[in-house]
């Protein structure tokens, strides 16, 4: 049901979305679907050279920080994969800068803020989407100092992310279609499925979480 959801939500046309209440689907308020292990082993399987200790370290981060302010962990998770193609860091964001969206760093130009630890940098990209979402209250304190440039509530749905968040006019297809690529992924039947595959022992906490 929630694949049939996605399809249909990616095949509608240009500005289906603003008459009415958006799909649900489409929201990006709301509690993850993907459960924590499979976003880290989609993430690993994309790129092995993040091995899957480090892969579940960053699905826990998504799914406790998004869910402490509302905004979906397998959105802000699939954010994360689009914006640093998979962690690898390929554009002018480093990984040391611990920033997993973007945040700051203008097309051809400034590199972009950094922040103190993965989990910081995690919690700057789920209050910034929760601004462009919603007018709701932060849970936590405000530590990105960029919200106050985001005009709030003008994005509550993932394709109204395009032009807002970044000015390629693709870029809420591009996120939702990895959000989907990630259901896929988790509901896949495979030996030592990852819905039973969770590990008993906790991976080692990422430097400075």
């Amino acid at each position: 049901m929630l694949r049939f959801l996605l399809v249909l939500i990616l095949s509608l046309p240009a500005g289906a979305l603003s008459a009415g209440s958006p799909p649900s689907g489409s929201l990006i308020m709301g509690p993850s679907v993907v459960p924590v292990y499979a976003r880290a082993s989609f993430l690993h399987t994309v790129n092995p050279a993040v091995d899957l200790a480090t892969a579940l370290n960053y699905s826990l981060l998504y799914e406790e920080e998004g869910s402490m302010e509302g905004v979906n962990p397998d959105l802000a998770f699939a954010q994360m994969l689009l914006e640093t193609s998979f962690l690898r860091f390929s554009g002018q964001v480093r990984l040391e800068q611990n920033n997993f969206a973007g945040l700051g760093a203008v097309d051809g130009g400034n590199q972009g803020l950094a922040f103190v630890s993965p989990r910081q940098g995690v919690r700057a990209q789920i209050q910034h989407l929760k601004y462009y979402a919603t007018t709701l209250p932060l849970n936590g304190n405000p530590i990105n100092p960029r919200l106050g440039w985001v005009k709030r509530a003008t994005a509550p749905t993932v394709l109204q992310l395009s032009g807002a968040w970044a000015s390629d006019p693709d870029y809420g297809k591009k996120l939702m279609a990895l959000v989907a690529r990630m259901v896929a992924h988790a509901d896949r039947p495979s030996e030592g499925s990852t819905r039973n595959a969770f590990p008993t022992v906790a991976p080692p906490p990422l430097p400075g979480n």
